[in-house]
């Protein structure tokens, strides 16, 4: 897809009608999707001798856990969203909303001994040490089932909280995103963390945390809440990087070995270890998320010089390791993630930015976008949060 044509779909008012406007205005989309969806189901779910029914499996997963519950505990204006989708688009509840828990389907598959690949999605952030330009973003790795579906949700709620840009596919309700507060946020999957059916799922916390005004009050959200899946957050604003792994026992914050201005993310835990590839090897690392944090710490990790936004695309955009690449553009030996449906960088200057590559960033053009000016007018966003730089050594 060209980004230039990405639709960009804006929500506003109450829960439910916001829903049903994001479904209206998708339906075919989300038509379109669901049906690709289920079938990628079926097939990774099928075993060898056995085809599995998705709706059956879809069922399955759902009364098996309690995720509802927990959104309704945490993010009861969420789940009213998921029910004006499904109602606008002419989809089931249920189908929109296990399409929201695609990472949580993902742990509950690999509990269940499916073929679920592990390795997806690569995070930076980093604050330039001379022109104090702060960037943060990710590669959003999936499966090429969803190229052609992918979309710009422009959230504008009436109720106070800021507008927020979240890159999205098709009747999801944010992948990652930033907000006109400045306030900006990224995840990747660490499948080495015990998955929890009784967690708040990713999605609904990459949405919360789109609502807030600093990434004071987001590390107190991740902290109090439970958390369905092994997922590492990079929250980022002008003046202040934090990034957590979080699971179902805790959370754990990770700053850079003597660089906590930059950080960087692929998928295998860097908490209490050393970071390079030779590491503890008590924890699991795949050769693809080492090869991805190897080449985006190399290009963008030299902390005496300041990284220009041109030279954060060229790493976004890499194949240093040709079998391993941090943009994805082909589906490597059939894997069912190895495509880069979206490429963000979040710009945190006198306002925030958001640079979108719709498409594997290696062959697709980055487009900017802005918020209203509105939104930021009278809120500094350069003194939402204290810079943490300085203030939190490694850990």
């Amino acid at each position: 897809m060209k980004t230039s044509e990405i639709p960009t779909i804006n929500l506003t008012g109450p829960p439910r009608q916001r829903g049903r406007l994001y479904g209206e205005a998708a339906k075919p989309l989300i038509s379109a999707i669901i049906k690709s969806w289920k079938s990628e189901l079926g097939r990774l779910c099928s075993h060898k001798f056995a085809a599995v029914d998705p709706n059956n499996y879809v069922y399955e997963f759902l009364s098996q856990s309690s995720h509802l519950s927990v959104m309704y505990d945490f993010t009861p204006q969420l789940v009213e969203e998921i029910r004006g989708i499904a109602e606008g688009a002419g989809q089931t509840f249920e189908d929109v909303l296990c399409f929201q828990l695609i990472d949580e389907e993902w742990g509950y598959g690999l509990r269940r001994n499916l073929n679920r690949p592990t390795s997806k999605c690569t995070a930076f952030a980093l604050r330039n040490p001379i022109n104090k330009l702060t960037y943060a973003g990710q590669n959003m790795d999936i499966g090429s089932w969803v190229d052609g579906k992918q979309l710009l949700l422009r959230l504008l709620p009436d109720d106070g909280l800021p507008e927020a840009l979240l890159f999205s596919i098709a009747g999801n309700t944010g992948l990652n995103g930033l907000n006109a507060r400045g306030v900006g946020v990224t995840c990747n999957t660490l499948s080495q963390f015990e998955y929890s059916e009784k967690g708040l799922p990713v999605g609904a916390i990459v949405r919360t945390i789109l609502t807030m005004n600093s990434t004071s009050d987001a590390e107190y959200f991740l902290r109090s809440v439970p958390h369905a899946s092994g997922q590492n957050y990079l929250l980022s604003s002008a003046n202040d990087l934090r990034c957590f792994e979080c699971n179902s026992k805790g959370v754990v914050r990770y700053t850079r070995k003597n660089s906590p201005c930059r950080v960087f993310h692929t998928n295998h835990p860097l908490s209490g270890t050393d970071e390079s590839p030779g590491g503890d090897a008590k924890i699991e690392r795949t050769a693809n998320s080492i090869e991805r944090l190897r080449s985006i710490s190399t290009r963008l990790g030299e902390t005496s010089q300041d990284v220009s936004l041109e030279e954060i695309k060229a790493a976004l955009s890499a194949h240093d390791d040709p079998s391993n690449p941090v943009s994805r553009n082909t589906n490597i030996h059939g894997d069912p993630i190895g495509f880069t449906a979206g490429s963000s960088i979040y710009e945190f200057g006198d306002i925030p930015r958001l640079h979108l590559a719709a498409g594997p960033p290696c062959e697709t053009e980055y487009e900017l976008f802005d918020f209203g000016a509105d939104e930021y007018l009278g809120f500094d966003t350069r003194h939402a949060a204290t810079s943490d730089c300085a203030k939190y050594p490694s850990t």
